[in-house]
């Protein structure tokens, strides 16, 4: 006689199936007015014993009511955890992501999907600002060593160091 499945046992279909029993109790719950109101009826329902605490998959999406894509927590390629948001149109506006060496960066992207912001912590603990043009070339970078001195750099169009406050680099 076999044991039944429990989360964390490696068994992808169990997990699943218990995610789909839980989001189905939900729906059910959601659906049943309480006290004969209807807003009582649109309040998440009481936490119980059988909704699983813990659900585990390499990606998650969130989509609206249409079915787009809105959000989406996954792992990329190097397997490192990334959250995207996306707009109406499912295009990435914004993302959190970890590099493969675990420096984690915030960057938004304007509607052709350029990047145009990025805050980045570097593994040796600088921290840094980029502002980029409609091209996405980097203007603008702004620094924090991890001895606490800051930098400005500013770009022209041509991609070369057209400034940079103070004049010398740290050491």
């Amino acid at each position: 006689m076999s044991s039944p499945e429990q989360p964390g046992d490696g068994n992808p279909e169990a997990t699943i199936g218990r995610f789909r029993a839980a989001v189905e109790r939900l729906k059910d719950a959601a659906s049943e007015p309480a006290s004969g109101r209807p807003e009582a009826a649109q309040s998440a329902p009481e936490p119980s014993a059988a909704v699983p605490r813990e659900i585990a998959a390499e990606r998650f999406v969130l989509v609206d009511s249409a079915g787009n894509e809105r959000a989406r927590l996954a792992l990329g390629a190097n397997e490192m955890p990334s959250l995207a948001l996306c707009d109406a149109r499912g295009r990435v506006r914004a993302e959190i992501r970890l590099a493969a060496n675990g420096a984690p960066s915030v960057v938004l992207y304007d509607g052709a999907r350029r990047r145009r912001i990025e805050v980045a912590l570097r593994p040796d603990g600088a921290a840094g600002l980029g502002l980029y043009d409609e091209a996405g070339e980097g203007r603008a970078e702004l620094m924090v060593s991890p001895s606490g001195t800051p930098a400005l750099s500013l770009f022209g169009a041509n991609g070369r160091r057209v400034t940079r406050l103070p004049g010398k680099r740290d050491p």
